[in-house]
């Protein structure tokens, strides 16, 4: 029989591809597992989605390898990634790819070496016969090792060198091995441990030390070392930990095997354990802490749906330091003891130190991590004890909703409202907060959705029945809401209460914590030092050579970069345009906020200690873990910083919460922009007064006091912002009664992506009663790492198509259409469904 795999490979297409099996390598669980196959001249790893005994084509090529013994992803796990390809227009196989921690989609180089070397004699008659052929067998002759056909390529300056090398290894004189590049790999290291004779002969052992006390006393310490490891722990010592704890060279151990008394051997070491390493920022076991009234009643009903198997999503609206976190680690405890494993998401890398060390307190040894700041070694560890059931509980960032647990019992998607959850690019597409609903339904286990300040359609789906809702409104450890007030920034700078940036108000206060050792957040989610130079004699900005932004100052460095395509020259002294002697510095950015605070400060007299934490300070390992134990311990007054400071920080000294400028994504081009200002000052202002004993203070400086997000912040009121903002998103046809789509073209040819844009357009349906489609338009940044971009912008009603099924249907056949007709490598078109790009 003939066995045919359907499979999906990591190319921008909607079928999959078949191959040969060969019969000798069939077994029953083909499906799921990753499989090494030719494509064209190259060899990519694909997975098996099916296995058939007929294919369209007659002329197929057999696979080169099966790479798992066992699928590496299960049946449920095949149905989200197809949900996934699905719903967000892009290939399966792009899918999959994404779902595999890197260094496991190895790919595969031919290389050549010499078998059987050929006398001068036999080259001078093969330069007669093959002239280009002896002329690559002399290359072989120049190197020691297996050569890959692409080095050879570049050496001889040919792309088609394949029939001479196939001449070659017909003749007997070169042999071709097929190699495997980017695949990852176990890591291993040397321990060493004393015999078992020598261990478990306690009169053996006193005779051998006192004989090596007399001639080689290093060696008898390093024995009594390892026997008073082995008498207290299973695990195995790892050598390089053992001379240096002894302080001995490696002589001592080797001195000591060939003795006999111990025996080396090499052990796996799991790399992702150094992300637990350094100081704990947790203080206490949460799992002891007594649960409030509406805690109980909330954890009550989230067990009852773990009972039942349910996957009704719960969207658990608490307060800040409502203790969320709290009830995160109960319904963590009724998973793992009815055998369940559970996947927790957060936003962000900045959230995972302080979240990793509260959970690995209660739950020691039973967590596994991933994010995208982990090395590649770091994820396959992981990712392996994750799919080798030797962890129950995954906390990571968006991508780890592909971590391959088995068994799921619950998923927690924690600051649900999150735009990081969107993957912008590269494809898939996904959002996965909505995602990890799909899989809580695929896998019948439950989902929690929790967030201080619900996103509009997670409350939306809520109060439509989709969703369970939950509600704490109360803080827990007898704390008390922090105390908010609005300075308005243009009536302070008219009489004179302004120092630079800082409201005198908010100078005073941070001087109050100061002085009693409480800790103080500021604000600015804004990075650099300015927003940009400005020439004040012809007007000049500098502006980013591959995108149309304006270059960031930054002032430690000296250095001018673009935020968007991280270009970075160092700073001009004067105008590149007119030549004026000194360019004025606009806007105020972190690094900013930092030295002019110091400078205030040491004016009014005091030497303050301040940390800045945002992308240029933490792009070090280990760094976010370092500056929140110095902020945490009280080494540090002040944590200064962007966005990255405003969540899931539960610092107990923090008792003051300043704003510098809150404006500033309250009127960026976003339909979003208004909720996303509301959510952000909302949870920054949750990190102050998070215990009874230490009452909080917000000061949120701004010059629009009467937006409905910062008045609703004011009042501390969900309810109040939720209402005007339905309201505006529905007349505005805005998510959530729509889907909001974004079709960009990008390439480096402005006019080809112009005219290609409006190709695009003319094959979308006009007047139609599912979608709207507005543009092609010109978006705010027209030009990105230098590729010019247009848009189009559809928004489509979810009450005339509640799945998206009809949206799908229509996006689908445009692009076959409109690839059939007009497609051009130089014009790259991608669709992003339920965007966050704004508009």
């Amino acid at each position: 029989m003939k066995y045919i795999l359907k499979i999906a490979l990591p190319l921008p297409v909607k079928r999959q591809f078949d191959y040969i099996l060969p019969e000798d390598l069939y077994e029953e669980n083909l499906v799921g597992r990753r499989v090494l196959v030719p494509l064209g001249k190259r060899t990519v790893t694909g997975i098996i989605v099916d296995v058939t005994d007929e294919s369209e084509s007659s002329k197929l090529k057999e696979i080169f390898e099966l790479l798992d013994e066992e699928p590496v992803f299960k049946p449920n796990f095949l149905e989200l990634t197809k949900w996934i390809a699905d719903y967000y227009i892009t290939s399966w196989g792009i899918t999959l790819n994404a779902a595999l921690p890197q260094g496991m989609s190895p790919k595969s180089l031919l290389k050549v070496e010499i078998d059987k070397p050929l006398t001068e004699v036999d080259i001078q008659l093969l330069e007669k016969k093959a002239p280009r052929r002896a002329e690559l067998y002399r290359e072989f002759l120049n190197h020691f090792d297996p050569i890959s056909v692409s080095s050879l390529e570049n050496i001889m300056n040919s792309k088609s060198i394949m029939p001479q090398i196939n001449a070659l290894e017909k003749m007997g004189a070169i042999q071709c091995k097929r190699v495997l590049q980017g695949s990852a790999k176990p890591k291993t290291q040397k321990a060493v441990r004393i015999s078992d004779e020598i261990f478990n002969d306690k009169a053996k052992l006193k005779d051998i030390l006192d004989e090596l006390d007399a001639k080689a006393p290093k060696q008898s310490l390093m024995l009594s070392h390892l026997f008073l490891l082995r008498m207290n722990s299973t695990i195995p010592a790892l050598a390089a930990d053992a001379l240096k704890q002894v302080n001995c060279s490696p002589q001592t151990i080797t001195a000591l095997e060939k003795k006999g008394y111990v025996e080396t051997f090499y052990v796996e070491i799991d790399r992702s354990k150094e992300l637990l390493q350094g100081e704990n920022l947790s203080t206490r076991n949460e799992a002891e802490l007594e649960l409030t009234a509406e805690q109980e009643s909330a954890l009550d009903k989230i067990i009852e749906s773990i009972k039942q198997h349910s996957s009704k999503p719960f969207l658990l609206h608490g307060v800040t330091g409502s203790g969320k976190t709290l009830i995160y680690i109960h319904i963590i405890e009724e998973a793992l003891n009815r055998g369940k494993t559970a996947l927790i998401l957060v936003p962000e890398i900045s959230l995972t130190p302080q979240l990793i060390d509260r959970f690995e307190r209660v739950f020691p040894d039973q967590i596994a991590v991933l994010h995208s700041k982990m090395s590649e070694g770091q994820k396959y560890d992981s990712w392996r004890a994750i799919l080798n059931g030797k962890v129950k509980i995954v906390l990571g960032a968006r991508s780890a909703l592909f971590a391959p647990l088995t068994n799921l019992g619950i998923i927690i998607v924690d600051e649900e409202h999150e735009h990081t959850y969107k993957q912008d690019s590269p494809a898939p597409r996904y959002n996965a907060r909505d995602a990890a609903v799909v899989r809580a339904k695929i896998e019948q286990c439950s989902i929690v959705l929790g967030s201080a300040t619900p996103s509009l359609e997670s409350m939306y789906n809520a109060n439509s029945g989709k969703y369970s809702l939950l509600n704490i409104t109360q803080r827990a450890d007898g704390a008390s809401m922090p105390k908010i007030k609005i300075i308005d920034t243009l009536n302070a700078k008219k009489t004179g209460q302004m120092d630079g940036p800082f409201s005198k108000e908010l100078i005073q206060e941070i001087i109050h914590r100061m002085q009693r050792k409480e800790g103080v957040i500021l604000m600015q989610n804004r990075r650099g030092f300015s927003v940009l130079l400005e020439c004040p004699d012809c007007g000049n900005v500098p502006m980013c050579k591959d995108c149309d932004v304006a270059m960031t100052y930054h002032k430690s460095s000296n250095q001018l970069r673009c935020h968007y395509c991280g270009w970075t020259i160092r700073a001009y002294k004067e105008c590149p345009e007119c030549g004026y002697p000194k360019l004025n510095e606009l806007g105020t950015g972190t690094q900013k906020i930092e030295k002019i605070l110091e400078e205030v400060l040491i004016r009014e007299g005091y030497e303050p200690k301040i940390l800045r934490m945002d992308l240029d300070t933490t792009r070090r390992k280990g760094s976010h873990r370092k500056i929140l134990h110095s902020f945490a311990s009280g080494e540090t007054d002040i944590l200064v910083g962007t966005q990255m400071v405003a969540k899931g920080l539960d610092i107990a000294r923090v008792t003051l919460v300043g704003v510098i400028n809150a404006d500033l994504q309250l009127f960026m081009p976003d339909f979003r922009a208004s909720e996303r200002t509301y959510q952000l000052l909302t949870q920054v202002s949750g990190r102050a007064g998070r215990t009874g004993s230490k009452p909080g203070r917000v000061i949120i400086q701004t010059s629009h006091p009467e937006s409905s997000a910062i008045t609703s912040v004011l009042h501390t009121s969900y309810d109040m912002f939720y209402n005007l903002e339905v309201s505006h998103r529905r007349s505005a046809k805005y998510p959530p009664f729509t889907r909001f789509v974004l079709i960009e073209f990008t390439g480096i040819n402005e006019e080809l992506v112009d005219k290609h844009s409006i190709l695009f357009s003319r094959y979308l349906p006009v007047n139609h009663n599912v979608i709207d489609v507005l543009g092609p338009v010109q978006p705010n940044i027209p030009k990105l790492r230098k590729y010019f971009r247009r848009q189009i912008v559809i928004k489509s009603s979810k009450k005339n198509d509640p799945s998206g099924k009809i949206l799908r249907h229509i996006l689908n056949n445009v692009m076959d259409a409109y690839n059939k007709d007009h497609f051009s490598d130089k014009v790259r078109v991608t669709i992003d469904i339920d965007s966050f790009s704004g508009s």
